[in-house]
């Protein structure tokens, strides 16, 4: 077989789309060696570049014609790109799944149902919802609620800003101890959340009626999770972030400069505070407006809910204030646990990722 493998452009483009679509190595090598023939290489130089045999390329090409040829549909070749040895959990070939990455990566889905019906219109393939979950657990999708964000962030705003944090970050000396700030203000009241519960069983959470919430301004080391300050305070202002402030001068008393990352919250430019702060080794560094994406002592919030708030009943807002305030108390407690959270690997508002310090 020399150059004789002639396919119209209509196929070569499916092809080259299936090419680059596919993780599946067995579809790769089918898809690759039809274009490498359609290309002008004989078959003997193809295994040279495949690492595969010549008896493969002949059936492959014999393959193509007899199956792909009469079943080109849209971008998918069935015939020709079935594999031959589909896992047990999947009726779909690797392009097939790609295909289907594709579409949920681009479009919403708020059903199971929708997902078994756009599979069927698109490749022939009828699912059960439960198949599909499967299908979509194992292709690493899994059903959670989507995350609200304002749409005032500054995507401009935010990179300008990573790239400043990014320098100093890679400029910081054993002297300079940079933290992140800002209050958070948890209601006296359960929270339902996911959890493993069993089938037709009911998991109920107690609940007060009121709606009190205990006033936590925060701190925590970029470098350090443990590394934590809280200040439980009747109301979060500029005393409560002098109070804080001066609690990290007291914990790091050989630092010659002590950087705080926080939101533009009024108190912490307040006239006063900011005049405080001149006779201090304090700089502040405010981040962009709409922007908690960027600021790390989010997530220890996220983790507080997690253990303290969402999974215990406090039927008092003096036992609510006691677990919170025990929770800082004994953060080295949980270090496993968060040393697991993405350190200083910040999503910026245009979903790309920077790190500041690795």
């Amino acid at each position: 077989m020399k150059n004789n493998l002639s396919i119209s452009p209509n196929e070569i483009d499916v092809l080259q789309n299936c090419q680059r679509q596919t993780s599946d190595k067995s579809v790769y090598l089918k898809v690759t060696c039809i274009l490498m023939l359609s290309g002008g290489l004989s078959a003997e130089d193809v295994p040279k570049f495949l690492n595969i045999h010549i008896s493969t390329v002949y059936r492959y090409c014999t393959f193509y014609f007899t199956a792909g040829l009469t079943s080109l549909r849209a971008s998918l070749l069935s015939g020709f790109l079935t594999t031959g040895y589909d896992g047990y959990w999947s009726n779909m070939s690797g392009v097939a799944l790609s295909l289907l990455r594709a579409e949920l990566k681009r479009t919403i889905y708020t059903d199971v149902q929708s997902v078994c019906t756009w599979i069927k219109d698109r490749f022939g393939v009828p699912y059960t919802p439960a198949g599909v979950v499967d299908v979509l657990n194992r292709i690493g999708f899994t059903y959670k609620k989507t995350r609200k964000v304002t749409c005032e962030r500054n995507i401009e705003k935010q990179q300008i800003f990573a790239e400043e944090m990014l320098n100093i970050f890679n400029h910081q000396d054993e002297k300079t101890v940079i933290y992140y700030a800002d209050g958070v203000h948890p209601a006296h009241n359960s929270r339902s959340t996911y959890a493993w519960i069993e089938k037709e069983e009911d998991l109920e959470q107690p609940a007060v009626s009121g709606r009190d919430r205990v006033n936590i301004n925060g701190l925590v080391n970029a470098k350090d999770v443990t590394d934590v300050i809280a200040v439980d305070s009747e109301r979060i202002n500029a005393q409560s972030a002098k109070d804080m402030y001066q609690l990290a001068l007291g914990k790091k008393p050989t630092a010659e400069k002590v950087m705080i990352i926080s939101d533009n919250a009024k108190y912490d430019k307040n006239t006063e505070l900011i005049e405080w702060l001149k006779g201090t080794i304090i700089t502040q560094i405010f981040l962009p407006p709409y922007s908690p994406n960027l600021n790390l002592i989010e997530r220890l919030g996220r983790f507080l809910r997690k253990k303290v708030i969402d999974t215990e009943f406090y039927r008092t807002k003096e036992l609510f204030r006691k677990a919170l305030n025990k929770f800082f108390k004994n953060i080295e407690k949980y270090l496993s646990e968060l040393e697991t959270l993405p350190a200083l690997n910040f999503r910026l508002a245009n979903s790309q990722s920077i790190s500041f310090w690795v």
